[in-house]
């Protein structure tokens, strides 16, 4: 049977069919070929270049299946991250969502995972996500409910709770210094007991006791200091007599400068 011509309404009808998503399948993931049928897809596994990428393969392909599992599982995780965050969702249901986001996308008969359960599974063990089941969930329908687990948001989580942990430490610690210091200073008080109660023993002072004040001057005279030629009375007439000319000196130069100013200002007043 020959090839629709373009342009041709058997052609787009090809093209329509083509375009929409067909049965997983029929998918050929290392081809990246959707096949409509399954006699369309056994055509496509006989074919030259597909036997020719299958024969290209190492280790039996578990290295490619590998790969494929990788790109899936951080397909899914970034999908879901920025659809939902962490809030709840049903797994089946984001699994369509993730299936229409990309028509290209890596699919699930290509991973190691053979079904949505055992994926799901996987991702609840790893920590990736929290898987629940609800109570009035039953056996013939798939019901698991995920919410993603945010590494960085846990991790900041982590941090606050550790950080409140060691304020709380530091708050004890503190705390029992300040009560060892108290009770080092109860046992030195119970110690020394006696001696601060003689310390802080008040002096009576009897009202019917006379007052007595001393008007003694507490400054210390001055000693006098004696004559090395051993004859003081001498020494101290002639000091008195030298002290009593300079006196009169001093006296007779403030007289004339007194009589020089009372002149200056006779003279003055008669100009």
């Amino acid at each position: 049977m020959g090839k629709a011509d373009i342009g041709t309404a058997k052609y787009q009808s090809k093209q329509l069919k083509a375009s929409g998503l067909q049965r997983l399948r029929f998918y050929c993931q290392i081809c990246e070929k959707q096949c409509r049928d399954a006699n369309g897809f056994k055509n496509h596994i006989n074919s030259l270049s597909h036997q020719k990428k299958i024969t290209s393969l190492k280790d039996g392909g578990s290295s490619i299946i590998e790969e494929y599992s990788n790109q899936f599982l951080k397909d899914f995780i970034k999908l879901l991250k920025i659809n939902h965050g962490t809030k709840k969702i049903n797994a089946n249901k984001f699994y369509q969502e993730y299936i229409l986001n990309d028509r290209d996308h890596v699919h699930m008969n290509s991973t190691k995972w053979s079904s949505l359960t055992q994926f799901v599974k996987f991702l609840g063990n790893k920590g990736y996500v929290k898987v629940e089941q609800p109570e009035t969930d039953t056996d013939t329908e798939f019901n698991l409910v995920i919410r993603l687990i945010d590494s960085e948001y846990y991790q900041k989580q982590q941090e606050l709770m550790q950080n409140q942990k060691n304020i709380k430490t530091e708050e004890q610690m503190s705390m029992k210094l300040i009560n060892d210091q108290i009770k080092k200073g109860q046992e030195y008080m119970s110690k020394h007991k006696e001696e601060f109660k003689e310390d802080l023993t008040p002096n009576i002072i009897n009202p019917n006791q006379p007052i007595k004040v001393s008007l003694k001057s507490s400054i210390s005279r001055r000693p006098k200091v004696q004559s090395a030629f051993g004859n003081d009375s001498e020494s101290e007439g002639e000091d008195s007599i030298e002290e009593g000319e300079r006196r009169k000196q001093t006296k007779g130069k403030n007289n004339a400068k007194i009589g020089e100013i009372t002149n200056r200002i006779a003279v003055k007043s008669r100009r």
